[in-house]
């Protein structure tokens, strides 16, 4: 069961029917632009001015590079740093430079670590991401002495996936199901979805987890299936991650 939004879902439903497995479509989240789009703008005309560009996620560096390319810029001489190495291919992909990535595990903590965040004293950082989320990075980075601004480059609301695709499954009795999920705001739509109803068979189906943050965020809502953590939330990662899973329970069979 793949999770991902519909427009991203594509890489890792293929990598998975390479290998035989059957994808179940389910997106629980759907990126649409920011509300507040003249913000953005406003922003995005300042972009030379800052030292550090800073994308949190793939939907960050997609969502983002489109608003630079749209503002008619291109990559200024700021530095860029990423979250993540799907983020980091997201923006090479597009013929940008990447200075910075976070070692595993892949988070702002991970990303705060790395020297060249440490020494920030005076530098105008520019953080692209979605309306909301987390204020760790910022508090840190302007504790450091940094002046921090977000670039707010799109929005994330539930998608309408039907939780009969679900049901079907488990009315079946099957086993081989596994849901994979890779961010925490994902999980809790997908909970919102089900219902309370069939909260006992999803807490009862696998889970590949994009990081400990989301797998840890799935054990604190009660799941008593496995719980699978992969390195990130890059397709590759999840992927072997879901087949070691296979292959332990054909083992344990």
């Amino acid at each position: 069961m793949v999770t991902r939004p519909a427009r991203q879902a594509e890489g890792i439903t293929r990598k998975i029917e390479q290998h035989a497995g059957r994808v179940i479509r389910f997106p629980v989240i759907e990126i649409l632009p920011p509300k507040d789009r003249h913000r953005l703008q406003s922003v995005l005309r300042r972009l030379p001015r800052f030292d550090w560009l800073v994308f949190i996620s793939a939907n960050a560096a997609a969502m983002g590079l489109r608003a630079v390319e749209a503002a008619h810029h291109t990559q200024p001489r700021a530095k860029v740093a990423t979250i993540g190495g799907s983020t980091a291919r997201e923006l090479q992909a597009r013929g940008w430079r990447v200075d910075v990535t976070a070692k595993p595990p892949f988070t702002s903590e991970a990303l705060l670590r790395e020297p060249a965040l440490r020494r920030v004293r005076r530098q105008r950082i520019l953080i692209f991401r979605g309306e909301g989320g987390r204020e760790l990075l910022c508090q840190t980075l302007v504790e450091r002495g940094a002046q921090v601004e977000y670039a707010e480059c799109y929005r994330r609301t539930p998608a309408p996936s039907d939780p009969e695709l679900l049901r079907s499954a488990w009315s079946r009795g099957r086993d081989d199901v596994a849901i994979m999920l890779t961010s925490v705001e994902g999980l809790n739509n997908l909970i919102q979805i089900v219902g309370p109803g069939d909260a006992d068979c999803l807490y009862r189906t696998p889970v590949v987890a994009a990081g400990e943050r989301v797998a840890s965020a799935a054990r604190e809502q009660g799941w008593r299936a496995t719980v699978i953590t992969a390195d990130d939330a890059g397709d590759d990662a999840m992927l072997a991650s879901l087949r070691a899973w296979r292959v332990g329970a054909e083992t344990s069979d």
